[in-house]
């Protein structure tokens, strides 16, 4: 499914954008869950959850008619990092965000306002995550980097059948007879037995994992709210339960992002992956949602692309965009860049480290890079 923006005859009301707070402004998550692209990562419940774990300076903004009835809204928090300088940044630690709206006007009178705000303060940048292929305002320069391509798998409507691939199918029916079951996890003790392990998964990558508050404050802010579920992969064996495998969902109007999973390479024989995919897929088919996204894979990550195909993700374009143009944005997406360079650099090393280093480790740079 593309991104939807519908074209609005010409009588169009005056537009105007103001700065609202979407925590206690109703109409912001009420027009998130409206549009057919809402989603988690544009609702009020995730920008508190942002805010609460790194104390960045919310700016976010609201694009209305003079009725008062909105036309778009734009996320965005103010940054200020050791590395990055500053910015405006719709979203930190986001994969996607960006405008929701419901017109092209709409878009363009949220971007220039949101560039003349970046604007107020010598060096600072606009950084915009987004799906849409074009966010060109006339007066307005953008520097748009294609960006890694995130892996949507598109749900068939109910009436339809849902189906694996003989593959995946094989694998759910041998994590079933290893004894594998999936629960929701239910209370914050199950979250930090969850974050050990995804810990262990981000260190095995090479990057830093995201503060454990983070999730903690989601789960007080977006489970309430049916927003997030954390789905976990047991097994039972020799009197104990341990734990192999979960992953965070996030819910949005009509998708569903598995953003942050994490598993045991010990007990990969025993397929938990597979089997939290396949519950999870057909609980969002179940519900009624079009989309499951299955989050990013970079280039070289070939095998990570495979897994997400073999599901019957295809590879949907995300993009970046800088204002002022300049070549940052250009350095920061190269495979053969400097810094990415660097990346590939600081990733060794951080597989280097030790286990219990990697947390405060983490979160300093999460917080101050």
């Amino acid at each position: 499914m593309q991104p939807v923006i519908e074209h609005r005859p010409v009588s169009t009301p005056a537009l105007r954008v103001r700065q609202v707070d979407p925590t206690t402004d109703p109409r912001w998550a009420a027009f998130v869950a409206s549009h057919p692209n809402g989603l988690a990562f544009h609702h009020p419940a995730w920008l508190a959850t942002l805010a609460d774990t790194f104390d960045f300076a919310p700016v976010h903004l609201a694009c209305e008619d003079e009725h008062g009835a909105l036309h778009g809204v734009l996320p965005l928090f103010y940054r200020r990092g050791l590395l990055r300088g500053r910015q405006l940044w719709s979203l930190p630690y986001t994969p996607i965000a960006g405008p929701l709206a419901r017109s092209r006007a709409a878009v363009g009178a949220l971007v220039r306002t949101a560039a003349e705000l970046a604007g107020d303060t010598a060096g600072q940048r606009l950084q915009i995550h987004s799906e849409l292929p074009d966010l060109a305002v006339n007066d307005v320069p953008f520097l748009r980097v294609d960006w890694y391509p995130n892996y949507v798998i598109d749900l068939p409507d109910r009436s339809e059948a849902l189906r694996f691939s003989k593959s995946r199918r094989r694998g759910i029916a041998k994590a079933v007879r290893a004894g594998v079951r999936v629960r929701d996890a239910e209370g914050v003790t199950d979250v930090h037995a969850w974050y050990d392990l995804y810990v262990q998964t981000l260190r095995r990558l090479g990057h830093p994992p995201l503060p454990l508050s983070l999730f903690e404050a989601a789960w007080t802010h977006m489970r309430s709210q049916g927003l997030l579920r954390l789905l976990l992969a047991e097994r039972s064996a020799g009197g104990r339960t341990e734990l192999l495998g979960g992953a965070v969902l996030l819910h949005g109007s009509t998708t569903v992002t598995d953003q942050f999973a994490a598993d045991r390479v010990d007990a990969r024989q025993y397929h938990p992956s597979d089997l939290i995919l396949g519950q999870a897929i057909k609980q969002a088919w179940e519900a009624g949602y079009r989309r499951y996204d299955l989050g990013s894979a970079a280039p070289d990550q070939t095998g990570l692309q495979q897994f997400k195909e073999v599901w019957g993700a295809r590879a949907c374009p995300l993009f970046r965009y800088f204002h002022p143009p300049t070549d940052w944005g250009t350095r920061l997406s190269s495979p053969r860049s400097r810094t990415r360079g660097q990346a590939r650099l600081a990733a060794a090393c951080w597989r280097r480290l030790p286990p219990a280093a990697t947390r405060p480790l983490g979160r300093w740079i999460h917080r101050y890079l």
